[in-house]
């Protein structure tokens, strides 16, 4: 059984193998570079890598900005209603309450460097749990939980809000599932098997 004082470091400070993840189903991998716990909550810094036809759906944060510094390949973000393309090197910057998303369409992988500023522990847990219920067979085949409420909570810890009509029912129904996430046992039963 996990001690209570080790429930507060993350997994990759307390065993380096732990920063590397791979999602089973959409092939991206994500390196934990520096948790929000290492940089005194300054920052999250990941390394990622898209696989072909990989990205996140359109979504907006309203507690991080995100800075992506394309490393090689090619990725596209959409800002708002803006696509564009940044060369590697180049950073694309989306600040808190940005629409966004970022995708590959092309058909090699294409590798990034995402600081989110503040850090925050939430996307931290919400990328091990996914990545986590990928490999045990939970999470259906664009990669995403199975189960309504652990999709919630994944919503919820990772600051994720959905625009559009989805602003206004979806934001509301997601909080709902994530409050009975918490209250079941379910979100301390997913961090105590993939976080802790």
């Amino acid at each position: 059984m996990t001690e209570l004082k080790d429930t507060i470091i993350p997994p990759g400070i307390r065993d380096a193998s732990r920063r590397h993840l791979t999602h089973p189903i959409i092939r991206d991998k994500i390196t934990i570079e520096k948790y929000a716990h290492e940089t005194g909550g300054e920052y999250t810094l990941i390394r990622g890598t898209v696989a072909p036809g990989g990205g996140t759906p359109l979504h907006y944060h309203l507690s991080y900005r995100e800075e992506l510094t394309v490393a090689s390949g090619k990725i596209s973000f959409q800002l708002n209603d803006d696509i564009v393309q940044p060369s590697p090197g180049e950073t694309a910057i989306i600040p808190i309450n940005t629409k966004h998303r970022f995708f590959n369409e092309s058909d090699t992988d294409a590798e990034f460097v995402g600081k989110l500023v503040p850090g925050h522990e939430g996307f931290e847990k919400c990328v091990y749990i996914i990545y986590g219920l990928a490999e045990d067979g939970e999470c259906d085949e664009k990669g995403l939980p199975k189960s309504f409420v652990q999709m919630c909570l994944m919503a919820e810890l990772g600051d994720m809000k959905w625009p559009g009509l989805m602003s206004w029912v979806g934001n509301g129904v997601v909080k709902a599932g994530a409050a009975y996430a918490r209250w079941s046992g379910e979100e301390e039963r997913l961090l105590r098997r993939y976080w802790h």
